[in-house]
């Protein structure tokens, strides 16, 4: 009896194949809900000036890159800010999941806060967070300029 080797090698082609996309599969529920937990806490913790709750959302090392600042660590980011802040309120408004990088996600948040020298700041904001693969740990977020007009929900 001759084996024959081609579909056999066919088949093993299509377990290969299989096994490598099962490695690129979408982040389970479960994660996405824990993410996206992290990402609200992350609002709420600007809203409230909490500087070690939310860099306690980072892995270490994490980092913030920011148009005033750069790229910064994350934990210097926050405690070097938010001690400053006398008061503050935030107001989620929509999350965005990335198509193309599971790991990444993106929101927008209205930010109020006045500093303890009476500097003021208003406005919209759009942050990028990019968590640890299978991870609910945030490496980075990515601040983007705010938007100082009103904006329609």
């Amino acid at each position: 009896m001759k084996i024959r080797t081609v579909p056999i090698i066919s088949l093993l082609m299509i377990a290969l194949n299989n096994s490598a996309i099962a490695g690129d599969a979408p982040p389970s529920s479960d994660l996405i809900a824990e993410r996206e937990q992290v990402i609200h806490q992350y609002v709420l913790d600007l809203g409230k000036a909490d500087y070690q709750d939310i860099t306690s959302l980072f892995e270490k090392g994490g980092t913030v890159i920011s148009t005033s600042r750069g790229n910064v660590d994350a934990k210097e980011f926050f405690y070097s800010f938010l001690p400053d802040v006398q008061s503050a309120t935030t107001k989620f408004n929509q999350e965005f999941i990335s198509r193309t990088d599971k790991d990444r996600y993106t929101a927008r948040f209205h930010f109020t806060f006045k500093l303890k020298d009476g500097e003021t700041g208003d406005g919209e904001y759009v942050d990028e967070f990019l968590f640890g693969s299978k991870s609910a740990k945030l490496t980075s977020v990515y601040m983007f300029e705010n938007l100082k007009f009103n904006v329609k929900n």
